[in-house]
């Protein structure tokens, strides 16, 4: 695997991924840099757990067979509004679509070979299944009103972003890992 900085924002870029949610406003600005560090931990734990899991397996392929998720692949270049969308992970499903030419764009843009950009964004949507079926919603660790009309607040929702900063850290984890274990000079017993 080359070693190579990964194109999904680290922990340094997570408070801004936070401010895109359209809830952001909404969390009291003191509660921002914690909600991002629980979010972004909760990502590196839950790699640590897979990486031992699964002895530091590097093919999310497998992973994900193992787990009994299956994947499709969509030749679509998935863009709405201004966003490029590269997978998704269907829950009801078990099914995780990776949108074929959208993420060929993204590995072309970052220097990497397709089957290394397939491989981390499948990874990314990994952490999704987990917070579908072990972890919890990292979403919903945080919870705002859904409406506020003057002093009269509305309902509860959770904060998108969280889920995709736990993502990140997910996937940055993972990979700092393999590349920690393909480096290291342990001489065999």
């Amino acid at each position: 695997m080359t070693d190579y900085s990964l194109p999904f924002p680290g922990l340094d870029l997570a408070e801004r991924e936070l401010s895109y949610d359209y809830c952001y406003n909404k969390i009291l600005p003191e509660d921002r840099n914690r909600i991002v560090k629980i979010a972004w931990e909760r990502g590196e734990a839950a790699a640590k757990d897979v990486f031992a899991k699964y002895k530091g397996e590097a093919n999310f392929f497998d992973i994900a067979a193992e787990s009994g998720l299956s994947w499709e692949m969509i030749d679509k270049d998935n863009v709405v509004g201004n966003l490029r969308f590269f997978s998704e992970y269907l829950s009801g499903k078990k099914c995780i679509s990776l949108y074929s030419h959208s993420i060929n764009i993204w590995a072309k843009e970052n220097n990497m070979d397709e089957k290394t950009a397939l491989n981390l964004i499948l990874s990314h949507e990994y952490f999704h299944y987990l917070e579908c079926t072990t972890l919890g919603l990292t979403s919903r660790l945080y919870l705002v009103p859904m409406l506020i009309i003057g002093p009269l607040k509305i309902g509860r929702t959770g904060i998108r972003a969280l889920s995709e900063i736990g993502a990140h850290a997910f996937a940055h984890t993972y990979h700092n890992l393999l590349i920690k274990k393909e480096n290291s000079h342990e001489i065999p017993k």
